[in-house]
């Protein structure tokens, strides 16, 4: 069976029906295939090494070449940004709830005659194909949801903390580690305490100078030696603010001078 939808019907096409019976499209609907005039839109991934293109040329002689202006739903909607690639989860997304029985699906398809519900099924996963496809042409993703980062205090970090974001400002600028390469230590504070930034990388360390008031953000703890560190790498952010904080340090809860020791269960 091959399934056509031309807006306001759908056509469906038995191209063989014996297994003598050379496998040829009819002349039409091969000529529509091959011309890129004519958009063709199918529910899967469209590309040379997928199933309906290989079908094609097993069944019908057809290269994937030779085959101009198909186009891939799935394709389509990894190119919008949408996470579902079926056409159940495209259509559910676009606001359809289409069925697929899993009987039907099972059915057999070479029958002399197919049944109602086989008809059904065929008119239907064409024809909500090439409503998404009008659909997906137009669609724009909507933006996406910027979420406010929570800050918290350095009196609530612990050796296990991550994602941390604190605003602070730096009572000792960064220095080198000694054996440590291009490792450098910051201490900077809040209102709650003061901790030791771990910075990797020149950019981190560069923002934090002596007074300098700043942001950190996805942070994480790590211990050294039985004290918390808190870790700027690569995935985490540290930079100087608008306007400076105008807290006072507390520089009394040194946190990272609290020494812990490992419990073993």
């Amino acid at each position: 069976v091959v399934t056509q939808a031309e807006p306001p019907s759908v056509l469906l096409v038995r191209v063989h029906t014996a297994e003598d019976e050379p496998r040829k499209l009819p002349d039409f609907l091969e000529k529509h295939f091959r011309s890129m005039d004519v958009t063709k839109a199918i529910g899967g991934f469209w590309h040379p090494k997928r199933n309906d293109p290989r079908q094609l040329e097993e069944t019908f002689g057809l290269k994937y070449e030779d085959l101009p202006g198909f186009v891939g739903l799935a394709n389509m909607a990894k190119d919008k940004g949408l996470h579902e690639t079926s056409l159940l989860g495209i259509a559910k997304h676009l606001g359809w709830n289409v069925k697929k029985d899993k009987e039907v699906i099972t059915s057999d398809w070479e029958a002399d005659e197919l049944s109602e519900a086989q008809k059904q099924y065929a008119a239907d996963d064409v024809w909500f194909t090439l409503q998404c496809y009008l659909k997906l042409k137009d669609y724009t993703p909507p933006p996406p949801v910027l979420t406010v980062p929570k800050f918290i205090k350095l009196k609530d970090i612990n050796p296990e903390s991550k994602g941390v974001n604190v605003k602070v400002k730096c009572t000792r600028a960064a220095e080198p580690v000694e054996g440590a390469g291009v490792l450098k230590e910051a201490v900077c504070g809040d209102d709650t305490g003061c901790v030791t930034l771990s910075l990797r990388g020149e950019a981190a360390a560069a923002v934090c100078t002596l007074g300098s008031s700043l942001r950190v953000q996805n942070a994480h703890s790590k211990m050294v030696k039985g004290h918390i560190r808190l870790v700027i790498d690569k995935w985490a952010i540290v930079k100087t603010t608008p306007e400076p904080h105008e807290f006072e340090v507390n520089e009394k809860n040194d946190i990272s001078a609290t020494e812990y020791e490992l419990v073993q269960e």
